[in-house]
């Protein structure tokens, strides 16, 4: 079903009173409210919404521009692109019912909004809504554990070094990101690569249950395997587009000590390392304690290769990485580590408040052509010696085979990956650099890198459609890249749960079932404003 450009919701009448009686049941009198009250008040949309969220909530969970809170709330994004988004106000619900509120009274005014739990998007708007509402998630921060240990409730706004933190003393960990700062919800929803991951596979595949905000009334729904099992389909690995979840339930796993090292390697050694990396990832089913993932940059005047390895267990040299250890390096920092230890030591490398892009595309595993890959990197990383600050940096990483098989369990996920067509190739490019005015030269450069791989790959038949979510850039269509059955089938969701297209149309931002966030102004056509005049 195609959800309107135009949703019902904004031609007043029926819905508009379904809305207000919605939120009557939570509490909320419209008709108290002086800025919904008066309908020819001059305000805006987003500053009916704003003065409405402050009338009932007060300074404490809404914050207004041109203050300390609001300038420390939108510094405390990842990427200088993401900070530099400014909207009419920032929401800090503490309860999933304030949540439910918000998502009403988005559609009472048609005021845009976004969500954050951790901000590590590299482009503006992902988690961010400008001259909108942005949800600041932060204080829905509830790690607790179920009687019997094997489930943890987590809240969104949390980080994943606080998850980890607080099951340590239990003996436990769950799967999530390998770095403290990244937040918990847009890494679950969208995929959520762990070092775990051999074993368990990503987050989206070890949730048992997801609490989350329906449009239809704001209802808060249980979604799992027995209930809503649509619902729960779709968010592992469908984003935003369904849904805000204020609650994800995952399965514990053992997590004591961890053997972890960063190996460097000089350009001469780089076919050796290439050979390492492809026979781990084809024979990852012989050690599943095994990750890894390789990254390949210009430093210091020289070409490296940093080869992050981790064993899950705290085995002084497993056989698993013989070969890689047999390469001679110019570092190594081998050493045991708790889960949020080490977390914490690859999260110190990295620092908000850069420029920054990502983008990623998945290939065939191939001994060759990862060995042109990384030939052709350095042939042209050149273009961006000049821009100041520039690091771009290529990794290389593996959906291995026991990865994609624990995608099948609980009724699958919406990635469209096929168990038999591993180990897949991830590549992924990021970069950092300074000023806004080489934002262009950079985003070119890593778009042509990726046209001319998948050229080659393609010359080769080594061409795979999927685009991982959490490394994806803004102008790729991550839903389409999960294959036309996917995509249809989480358009069939949408369309049950959000029959209006909120999440589609107040929501815009990040990657939405219509396109790639590049293409917003397109997908909306008319603005919300005009919408409404010409109905």
């Amino acid at each position: 079903m195609a959800i309107s450009l135009c949703p019902s919701f904004l031609t007043g009448g029926e819905e508009t009173n379904q809305i207000e009686v919605s939120l009557a049941e939570l509490g909320v009198d419209v008709t108290s409210i002086p800025l919904l009250n008066n309908r020819s008040s001059w305000a805006n949309a987003c500053e009916k919404a704003c003065g409405a969220l402050d009338y009932l909530y007060g300074s404490q969970k809404v914050i207004p521009k041109r203050t300390p809170a609001y300038q420390n709330a939108t510094e405390s994004y990842w990427s200088a692109q993401q900070q530099e988004v400014k909207p009419s106000c920032i929401f800090i619900p503490s309860i999933a019912t304030e949540v439910s509120v918000l998502v009403l009274l988005v559609q009472l005014t048609t005021c845009t909004f976004a969500a954050k739990s951790g901000g590590h998007a590299a482009f503006a708007g992902a988690s961010s809504s400008q001259g909108g509402i942005t949800i600041l998630f932060r204080d829905l921060s509830e790690v607790s554990l179920s009687k019997d240990k094997s489930i943890v409730s987590i809240g969104p706004g949390n980080r994943w070094g606080q998850v980890y933190k607080a099951l340590e003393p239990h003996g436990l960990g769950v799967i999530g990101g390998r770095m403290s700062d990244i937040g918990v919800g847009g890494l679950t929803t969208g995929g959520g690569i762990s070092y775990y991951s051999n074993q368990y596979g990503w987050a989206l595949d070890n949730v048992k249950s997801f609490e989350v905000v329906s449009a239809i009334n704001g209802e808060i729904l249980t979604a799992s395997e027995t209930e809503h099992p649509d619902l729960y389909w779709a968010l592992r690995g469908g984003g935003n587009n369904v849904g805000l979840v204020t609650k994800f339930n995952l399965y514990t796993i053992p997590s004591s000590l961890l053997r972890g090292t960063t190996r460097v390697y000089c350009e001469d050694q780089f076919p050796h390392v290439l050979d390492a990396f492809t026979e781990l990832a084809r024979n990852a089913i012989l050690d599943k304690n095994a990750q890894q993932y390789v990254v390949f940059a210009h430093a210091g005047e020289m070409n490296i290769a940093s080869a992050e390895l981790t064993y899950t267990k705290d085995v002084a040299d497993p056989p698993v990485f013989r070969k890689y250890r047999s390469i001679p390096a110019i570092s190594d920092t081998t050493s045991t580590r708790t889960l949020a230890g080490y977390c914490s030591e690859i999260g110190a490398q990295d620092r908000n408040g850069q420029r920054q892009v990502f983008w990623n595309r998945t290939f065939k595993l191939n001994d060759e052509f990862v060995h042109w890959v990384v030939q052709h990197f350095f042939s042209v990383v050149s273009r961006v010696a000049n821009v100041p600050g520039a690091l771009p940096m290529l990794v290389f990483q593996a959906i291995t085979e026991p990865t994609l098989e624990t995608m099948t369990k609980a009724g699958g996920n919406a990635l469209g990956l096929d168990p038999s067509s591993g180990p897949i190739l991830m590549i992924h490019v990021l970069s950092k650099w300074d000023n806004a005015s080489d934002d262009r030269s950079m985003h070119q450069f890593v778009d042509e890198f990726f046209r001319a791989i998948a050229i080659e790959a393609e010359s080769r038949s080594l061409g795979n459609d999927f685009v991982y979510m959490n490394y994806a850039s803004h102008s790729q269509d991550v839903i389409s890249s999960y294959g036309a059955d996917s995509k249809a089938r989480l358009q069939d969701v949408a369309s049950k749960y959000d029959p209006r297209g909120v999440y589609q149309t107040l929501q815009p931002g990040y990657f939405k079932l219509a396109g790639a966030p590049s293409q917003e102004k397109k997908r909306i056509g008319i603005g919300f404003s005009e919408c409404v005049a010409h109905h």
